[in-house]
C-alpha cells in the first residue's frame, strides 16, 4: 500500500510513517518541518511543502499511486474568543481544516481509481467546545462535518473515510499552546511561529491564561493514537470513527443527556485549576 501522511514530522504522524514502513507499505511524509522529516528512517519518502498550498500539494502527487491518505496536520493558540485577532482565526482555520481539504482534494481521483482511503486526526474539541480553544474548536468541528459530508459523497465510490479523534495527547502541542498567555502558537506541522497578536497579561482573562502556564494535560499516550489510525488506515472495513481516550469518548455522550448548561459548568471544570482538572491530574 501507498500511503501519504500529512504532518508527517509531527509526534503523530512521524509514530504512524514509522509504523507503516515498518510494516512494509511505502511511505510519503510530508510536512513544512524539514528538521522534523529528516528524522524519519530511510525507508519513510519526505517532502517539506506547505499544505495551504494547494499548487504546490498537487504538483507533489500528480501520477503517484496513492491508497490512502492520512492527515495528521494541526495546532492551536490558547486564546479567549475576544482575544482572538481575526487573523489568528484564519490561521487556526487554515492549519487545521483547509490543509486537510487542500490535500484530500488533490489526492481523490486517485484514490477513486484504487479504491483508496482518507483517515483525518481530529480532536475531541471537534465534538467538545473547549473554553480559550474557540477557534481550534471551531475548525476541528468543521472537520467533523467534512469527513461527514465527504464519506458520504465518497463511500459509493469505493473510498473509505475515517475520523480519528484522541482527547489531549503530549506531543509538544499543549506545551507551546501554554506559552500563547505570552503571545506563542502551538502551530506544529504549519507553524508560522509566535503571534504578536497573543491575549494580553493584564486583560480579562489574565488570570486564565495564568493558569494554564505549564499546561500539559494527557488523556492518552502518542503510541495508542498511532495504534489507532494505523488500524483505521489498514483495515479491511474500517470504524467511520475512532475516538481515542476515555475522555474523549464519554464527553461527548454527557453532552447528548446533560442540560446545556450543567455540561457547560463540567467543561470549565475541567480547565486547569478546575475541580475535574484536579481530580484528573492529581
Amino acid at each position: 500500500m501507498y500511503v501519504l501522511v500529512t504532518g508527517g514530522a509531527g509526534g503523530i504522524g512521524g509514530g504512524v510513517a514509522r509504523s507503516l514502513a515498518a510494516a512494509g507499505h511505502d511511505v510519503l511524509g510530508v510536512d513544512r518541518d524539514a528538521d522534523g522529516l529528516s528524522d524519519l528512517p530511510d525507508a519513510v519518502e519526505t517532502a517539506v511543502v506547505d499544505l495551504r498550498d494547494e499548487a504546490a500539494i498537487r504538483g507533489l502527487l500528480a501520477d503517484r499511486p496513492l491508497d490512502a491518505v492520512v492527515s495528521c496536520v494541526g495546532g492551536y493558540e490558547i486564546a479567549a474568543v475576544e482575544d482572538t485577532a481575526a487573523e489568528a482565526f484564519r490561521r487556526q482555520l487554515e492549519t487545521n481544516l483547509t490543509a486537510v481539504h487542500a490535500t484530500v482534494a488533490a489526492a481523490l481521483p486517485t484514490l477513486r481509481e484504487r479504491g483508496g482511503r482518507v483517515v483525518v486526526v481530529g480532536s475531541m474539541a471537534g465534538s467538545v467546545a473547549l473554553p480559550y480553544h474557540g477557534a481550534y474548536s471551531a475548525a476541528k468541528a468543521g472537520l467533523d462535518g467534512y469527513a461527514d459530508s465527504l464519506r458520504r459523497e465518497v463511500a459509493p465510490r469505493g473510498v473509505d473515510v475515517a475520523l480519528v479523534e484522541p482527547g489531549p495527547v503530549p506531543t509538544g502541542f499543549n506545551e507551546r499552546a501554554a506559552a500563547a498567555g505570552e503571545g506563542g502558537s502551538s502551530e506544529g506541522p504549519s507553524d508560522e511561529g509566535p503571534s504578536d497578536e497573543g491575549p494580553s497579561d493584564e486583560g480579562p482573562y489574565a488570570d486564565v491564561y495564568r493558569e494554564f502556564e505549564g499546561y500539559s494535560p494527557a488523556a492518552t499516550d502518542v503510541e495508542t493514537v498511532v495504534e489507532r489510525v494505523v488500524t483505521a488506515t489498514t483495515a479491511e472495513r474500517p470504524r467511520t470513527r475512532y475516538r481515542v481516550s476515555r475522555r474523549a469518548r464519554w464527553l461527548p455522550r454527557l453532552a447528548r443527556v446533560l442540560p446545556d448548561r450543567l455540561y457547560d459548568r463540567l467543561v470549565r471544570a475541567g480547565l486547569p485549576g478546575g475541580l475535574l482538572w484536579r481530580l484528573l491530574h492529581r
